[in-house]
């Protein structure tokens, strides 16, 4: 695992090392320094998997993806502690569980129904609170196993997997400007060997792919050809993440 120093984090998330909230926010708004949360994850064991920040900024919303090597693996993936923050009022200090996946690197956020989510808006914190949930991460593995074992276990039909699909896309294109000419075969066909099989697990793996990465191509109103562009914004693909597992969920 790549190993992130300081200067790392703070040069792909200044926010993290913030010291105080935006001018703009009220003095009934308590400010939740992330650098303290880092630090208090490295004494744990936990390391940092992966850092990015939407926007320019000390205050902007940030993510911290933290992996502990003492915890079993689920199924391909490794289990993740997703802090997410901001220092403008933009979104409320979270903490999630979540999956990276070994095999193509990509990262999956596990519904609240399954694992767990603390939320705190910025009116008190506590250590303690992050600590707690900390440490229940390790007891939702079981339930995070169940969910992924159950997907490995359904083997899907080519109308399964294309009402997925047809899911999928509703959901990446939620304001509802679906994209003309877009083909299901393309977000269907896996980029790497071992995503091919016709078990949930894995066309869930391959339609997350290509909704939150990118390069599907549609035709544009005009009829030009584009291609999907990746989601970088944390807020969306956060969101994307949660309800393309929460429908393969329904497909169980």
């Amino acid at each position: 695992m790549k190993v992130y120093s300081q200067e790392a984090i703070k040069s792909l998330a200044p926010a993290v090392f913030a010291t105080s909230p935006s001018n703009k926010m009220t003095n009934r708004y308590t400010f939740v320094p992330t650098d303290q949360i880092l630090e208090y994850f490295d004494r744990e064991g936990w390391r940092v998997g992966s850092v990015r920040q939407s926007g320019k900024g000390l205050h902007s919303i940030h993510e911290i993806k933290f992996r502990n090597s003492q915890l079993p693996k689920v199924g391909d993936s490794l289990l993740e502690a997703v802090v997410r923050n901001s220092h403008n009022g933009t979104c409320s200090f979270s903490m999630s569980a979540g999956l990276f996946r070994l095999v193509c690197s990509n990262g999956l956020t596990v519904p609240t129904s399954i694992g767990e989510r603390f939320t705190l808006r910025h009116k008190n914190f506590s250590f303690d609170d992050v600590k707690q949930l900390a440490d229940s991460f390790s007891k939702k593995l079981p339930m995070i196993e169940n969910s992924v074992g159950r997907m490995m276990e359904k083997i899907l039909t080519d109308q399964e997997k294309i009402n997925f699909v047809e899911e999928a896309i509703k959901i990446r294109w939620s304001n509802g400007l679906i994209p003309l000419n877009i083909s299901h075969e393309e977000i269907l066909q896996p980029r790497r060997i071992e995503d091919q099989g016709d078990d949930l697990w894995k066309v869930f793996n391959v339609v997350q792919e290509k909704m939150i990465r990118g390069g599907v191509s549609y035709s544009s109103p005009k009829g030009k050809v584009r291609s999907a562009r990746e989601i970088n914004n944390i807020v969306t693909s956060n969101s994307i993440n949660t309800k393309l597992w929460e429908a393969a969920e329904l497909i169980i």
